[in-house]
């Protein structure tokens, strides 16, 4: 069996792991990027893990609607 190899898109902002801040639902959250990819326009979306012990996932969002990182 092959493995899948996870292509990161080269013009992506954010990387593996990066802490940011998006808007969902109407207020201001926090996540981890988990996974980018590009959707049909070739616009950069991610996939953001928030939480952390039953965490949640929030798939394909926009690069463009993210706020920014939190810098440690």
């Amino acid at each position: 069996k092959k493995s899948k190899k996870n292509t990161w898109p080269p013009n992506a902002k954010y990387q593996l792991r990066d802490f940011v801040r998006f808007r969902h639902r109407g207020e201001l959250h926090f996540g981890f990027i988990h996974e980018a990819s590009l959707d049909n326009d070739g616009n950069v979306i991610y996939n953001i893990q928030m939480g952390g012990e039953c965490p949640t996932f929030i798939y394909n969002y926009k690069e463009e609607h993210i706020v920014g990182t939190i810098n440690n």
